[in-house]
């Protein structure tokens, strides 16, 4: 088939669809403004969900990001000065600011619950309660956490403390097995020595010196770069 030929079929053919379309339209014109204004209406939709969600999540991070300033406030005495108030930013006592850190934590879960924000204010406000002494309540917090986590790194460091508060509680034999998964997953998200010594020192809380002295051992044979390797060789000397 000659070029020229061909030329011209492919020219009839793209004539003959925009004559099909133009008489689809001329035909259906109510159903075609109707389908074109349905399309319109979820882009928009879209557009207009797409700005609410990053609006809320801005403003739930800079509420967190308020929230994380607390633990790492200052400590001031109590001025004795009558009539004199607390310095803003600080706190009298670390209970004082343990305590504002939950309130101010729980704020933002309150205020934001969906965002990623109430994710992270959910683990500090855990970590918060354990300051505090007020285990039981932490150990729930931790598990809200990792309820909400999905695949964040939230998720295992909220294991990791959920672990602790259940050591605490004397909760020996699931703390211990969830310490030991952590630190059998060696492609997770948490450092593997550092979940050791908190593993060690789990087991010295359970009057399992063998087991302590085994992890803080691992700590030391397999990874000599590691930070805690100092630490891990101390243990193991006071161990015996």
């Amino acid at each position: 088939m000659k070029a020229r030929e061909r030329h011209r079929l492919k020219t009839n053919e793209f004539a003959i669809r925009v004559a099909q379309v133009t008489e689809f339209i001329a035909t259906h014109r109510d159903r075609v403004i109707v389908g074109g204004l349905i399309v319109v209406g979820l882009v928009l939709t879209g557009v207009s969900y797409s700005w609410y969600r990053n609006k809320k999540a801005n403003e739930a991070g800079a509420l967190l990001g308020a929230a994380m300033t607390i633990p790492d406030a200052p400590i001031v005495p109590a001025p004795t000065v009558p009539g004199a108030t607390q310095q803003a930013g600080t706190y009298p006592t670390p209970v004082a600011r343990a305590e504002a850190g939950v309130e101010a934590f729980q704020k933002v879960i309150e205020a934001y619950p969906s965002t990623v924000a109430a994710v992270a204010a959910r683990y500090h406000r855990a970590a918060a309660l354990m300051a505090l002494g007020r285990v039981g309540e932490a150990e729930q917090g931790y598990q809200a956490t990792i309820d909400a986590a999905g695949d964040s790194v939230y998720g295992p460091m909220a294991k990791m403390g959920q672990a602790e508060a259940l050591v605490a509680l004397g909760q020996f034999d699931r703390g211990l097995q969830m310490f030991e998964t952590l630190a059998a997953d060696r492609d997770g998200m948490l450092p593997v020595d550092g979940v050791l010594m908190q593993l060690a020192h789990a087991y010295e809380k359970a009057q399992r010196a063998a087991d302590a002295r085994t992890a803080f051992k691992r700590v030391v044979d397999e990874f000599p770069e590691s930070v805690y390797v100092t630490q891990a060789r101390e243990e193991l000397a006071r161990l015996g």
